[in-house]
């Protein structure tokens, strides 16, 4: 399959959005990437579960925010979603993408990290 150059940013209101035109936007930060069907497909899934758990986890019309242990499930499983969403951005992404990424320390380095049961 032939792969096609896509712009990914992670803003919270817009997170599953991929766009094949870069947002001409300064305070928006995009991620190229290189992707077939296959690999976008992968891709779009993350973004989707990862921001359909968050806004899960923001709902207001509920008790569950009063629970901690249920809000630092939440938060955990939030952060593993952005961790894979991350690692598949770099594996997709431009050289400069990576540099990005690489730069801002934002990967998951440690594989321990997301193994921690949250507190009960």
């Amino acid at each position: 399959m032939e792969k096609e150059t896509y712009y990914v940013n992670l803003n919270p209101i817009s997170m599953d959005d991929v766009s094949r035109m870069k947002i001409p936007d300064s305070n928006l930060i995009q991620y190229e990437i290189r992707a077939d069907a296959k690999e976008l497909e992968q891709l779009d899934h993350l973004l989707n579960e990862t921001q359909a758990h968050d806004l899960e986890s923001r709902n207001l019309f509920t008790f569950r925010h009063f629970d901690e242990s249920i809000e630092e499930t939440d938060r955990h499983e939030f952060q593993r979603g952005m961790d894979h969403v991350l690692e598949k951005i770099y594996e997709l992404g431009t050289p400069e993408t990576k540099q990005k990424i690489e730069e801002a320390h934002i990967l998951n380095d440690d594989p321990k990290r997301n193994m921690r049961k949250p507190p009960h």
